[in-house]
């Protein structure tokens, strides 16, 4: 089997569990972020957008501009999220297995920044974690942790050219 055919597998698989585990639930709500007449929709109980201050200059520098997330945008989001934890998953060496993070097991949630770089391109910093503290804080402000381990991470996507990087795990102190 292929690296590939593993990650579609994956990406399946996910989707599916996804589908299933909201069954029932009516915890989606509509996010006012329009693009392309369609309209994203993300379950707000796992998943904030916040809006890129060029002032705060993180998690992007002043060059770059902030844009809007599409359905298409959200589906590939949580795609490449699989992919890059799966690559992160696979080079620990056995000593390290500890550190491997389980999207399942830890219920993460993850917030959003989206922007356009010089090129046009659209970029998206995910922040994941896996405890907000019983505050709803991480819906409307950047959530970031000293330590804690593989219960934090984040890392940057290319959605024009559909590649991860800048991968960063919380180390434990």
């Amino acid at each position: 089997m292929t690296p590939r055919s593993y990650i579609n597998i994956l990406t399946i698989a996910f989707c599916l569990t996804i589908a299933l585990s909201s069954c029932g639930q009516s915890q989606t709500k509509r996010v006012n972020q329009v693009a392309n007449n369609r309209t994203a929709q993300i379950d707000t109980s796992k998943t904030a957008i916040i809006a890129f201050d060029k002032k705060g200059n993180y998690p992007f520098d002043n060059a770059f501009n902030p844009t809007s997330l599409t359905q298409n945008d959200i589906y590939n989001i949580d795609s490449l999220l699989i992919a890059c934890v799966t690559d992160y998953n696979n080079s620990l060496d056995k000593d390290h297995k500890e550190w491997s993070i389980d999207l399942k097991k830890s219920n993460y949630r993850k917030q959003l920044i989206a922007v356009t770089n010089k090129k046009g391109e659209k970029e998206v910093w995910i922040n994941c974690f896996c405890s907000t503290w019983g505050s709803d804080k991480w819906k409307t402000e950047i959530m970031l942790v000293d330590d804690g381990g593989n219960c934090y991470f984040n890392f940057k996507v290319n959605l024009t050219t559909k590649k991860f990087y800048d991968l960063g795990v919380n180390g434990v102190a």
